[in-house]
């Protein structure tokens, strides 16, 4: 069995999604993209398939991936169609802390629901005036008897917004709490006021809706709120952000997997004209796929080293959990790069998806955790700072 290869129990599940990509994400995905469409019709199929619930134990009805089987499951959805994997990859992440964290109502109104594919999560973190420092929230709730108020809650890039049924959000539990003291809640989009502030229209990941929201209204403390308050960073960031830095790595390793595929299909398919010549057997082309397989290959051990030792011992090195985002992403930018030069002009005119594969890979680097922030706390780390802050 190749080192790559998933194995046995996890076998079917990355095989129905790989099928399930290649059905129902791949022959929409240029579509969505050019017209910065929500994939919809994916995420039906998603749903009927019963991924919602990826990771949620099988008691209440999910699947029951570990996160090795859900690191490649992403990965192969990220081959067919980036913009959808990065939709499914904030579900996902946002149903981590939920099912694990759910008292019993939350269990019955979330959980479960979210396991038959009926409510589709998403995360509302990052705020625009912190930027790529997205350990820094400025919204808040204001606590009011048995719940608190949403009354400035502004989040700056909410993928699937207004398409999300439930949005995972930490926020200042009140105004006044100071910088840390965040409080996650589950907020129902049918329950409070919500706008979508600006429309998305992005360089690449152009289908997932990724646009500032203001939610205003009420949640109650037992049903939407998760954990302790002030609980974000003992209780739930120790939760969210192993799996979180896992599915993004997951994301941009699928994207590069896709541009390769696309790549090795032009070139054993097209031949020069007049000498009838297969691009596959010129040397450059050759040593191009090499170096792209070679990238590819360095990255996924080091995912899945990461990931397997997060199910094997409940804990993965937080620095290799930002650093295995950051390989992900430069892999992404390599790979796309060089199979845009293999697809030549075929490319470059967009009559393949090539082009779309090199957009997608730039999120990367501007997503939070930012490259350039990875290798900041890394750096810090290696010479005994603390990851965060500016001494």
């Amino acid at each position: 069995m190749s080192l790559f290869e998933p194995l046995p129990y996890q076998e079917a599940l990355v095989d129905e999604a790989a099928k399930l990509g290649d059905a129902a994400l791949r022959p929409q995905a240029n579509k969505v993209d050019a017209e910065a469409k929500f994939p919809t019709e994916g995420f039906a199929a998603l749903a009927k398939a019963g991924f919602y619930g990826l990771r949620i134990p099988e008691r209440f009805g999910g699947r029951g991936a570990d996160n090795r089987t859900a690191v490649m499951v992403i990965e192969r959805l990220a081959r067919a169609c980036g913009s959808t994997a990065m939709c499914f990859k904030m579900h996902c992440e946002a149903v981590e802390p939920l099912w694990r964290m759910a008292n019993a109502e939350q269990i019955e109104a979330f959980v479960k629901p979210v396991a038959a594919g009926k409510l589709l999560c998403t995360t509302a973190i990052s705020e625009s005036g912190t930027g790529s420092h997205t350990w820094v929230m400025q919204s808040f709730a204001t606590k009011s008897g048995d719940g608190y108020d949403l009354s400035e809650v502004r989040k700056g890039w909410v993928t699937s917004s207004g398409h999300a049924d439930l949005y995972f959000a930490p926020v200042l539990h009140d105004k006044a709490a100071g910088t840390g003291n965040y409080t996650a809640f589950m907020i129902e989009k049918a329950k409070v006021d919500w706008s979508i502030d600006a429309p998305w229209n992005g360089l690449g990941m152009r289908a997932n809706a990724s646009s500032p929201m203001t939610f205003k209204g009420r949640v109650s403390t037992k049903r939407h709120r998760l954990g302790e308050e002030a609980g974000w960073q003992k209780q739930v960031f120790p939760i969210f952000m192993p799996f979180s830095m896992l599915t993004f790595a997951a994301v941009y390793l699928g994207i590069a997997e896709g541009a390769f595929e696309e790549a090795i299909a032009h070139v054993t398919g097209r031949a020069y004209g007049d000498t009838g010549s297969n691009l596959a057997k010129l040397d450059g082309i050759q040593r191009y796929i090499g170096e792209m397989r070679l990238s590819l290959d360095r990255t996924r051990a080091f995912l899945m080293a990461v990931a397997a030792q997060l199910d094997d011992t409940g804990a993965a090195d937080p620095r290799h959990l930002i650093e295995c985002v950051c390989a992900a992403d430069e892999t992404a930018l390599e790979v796309t790069r060089i199979a845009m030069n293999i697809g030549g002009g075929k490319s470059y005119a967009g009559q393949n998806s090539l082009g779309r594969y090199l957009r997608d890979a730039q999120a990367g680097s501007v997503m939070a955790p930012t490259d350039d922030m990875v290798k900041l706390r890394v750096g810090r780390l290696m010479v005994g700072l603390p990851q965060f802050g500016s001494a």
